[in-house]
């Protein structure tokens, strides 16, 4: 009962902070032309709340990943409330569960998984393979995707998450290019993501 009046607050309270926020979106067209694609998004987990609400700014459908463990279900109720389908599981708990959903919806023409490739407790903005050896495996292309905001709280937590402040401005980057098979392979995939995620970031973080 507890948990569910937190969601509710954390709800409002978020709710009211992007109602006042403005948005600035680059690349995102590589959203329309995969539109009839499976898709794997990696971003930060510190700029993981960014992304479900521009998910439903924009109307486009994602799933994401969401943790068994009950703490985790305070933040869920919120994604889901933007319209965030979310698979149950992680890479400590769970895990089966999450590869066979998501090999399911990488079978389908117009799935879209976002994911924090540090998450779900680090060590900060260094990839894990799982889901992105699993995309691979599926020939799904995977793009990298950051966001920050003009103004923003920063939480005392491993990943230091970002928290946009009222009236301030989004900015939200998709990389320019797809990474393809031809770029990844088994001994270099971690670093690879790494090296492109922490380049968006930086790029993105220029706008602060």
């Amino acid at each position: 009962m507890i948990s569910h009046i937190i969601s509710f607050i954390l709800k409002i309270i978020f709710n009211v902070i992007f109602f006042t926020c403005k948005w600035e979106i680059m690349n995102d067209d590589l959203l329309n032309k995969n539109k009839n694609k499976p898709l794997l998004i990696c971003i930060w987990h510190s700029r993981l709340i960014f992304f479900p609400r521009f998910f439903k700014y924009i109307k486009y459908p994602v799933w994401g990943i969401s943790s068994t463990h009950k703490d985790s279900e305070i933040l869920a109720r919120v994604l889901k409330s933007w319209g965030i389908n979310l698979i149950k599981g992680s890479s400590t708990r769970g895990w089966i569960n999450v590869i066979k959903q998501m090999s399911k919806l990488f079978k389908e023409e117009n799935a879209t998984i976002i994911v924090t490739a540090d998450g779900p407790k680090g060590p900060r903005k260094v990839a894990k393979e799982g889901s992105i050896k699993l995309a691979k495996k599926h020939n799904v292309p995977i793009v990298a995707a950051s966001a920050i905001s003009s103004s923003y709280w920063e939480l005392p937590s491993w990943d230091q998450t970002k928290i946009p402040k009222p009236f301030s401005t989004i900015y939200v980057k998709f990389d320019e290019h797809y990474f393809n098979n031809d770029q990844i392979n088994s001994k270099n995939i971690s670093k690879y993501i790494d090296d492109n995620q922490n380049q968006l970031t930086k790029e993105i973080d220029k706008n602060i």
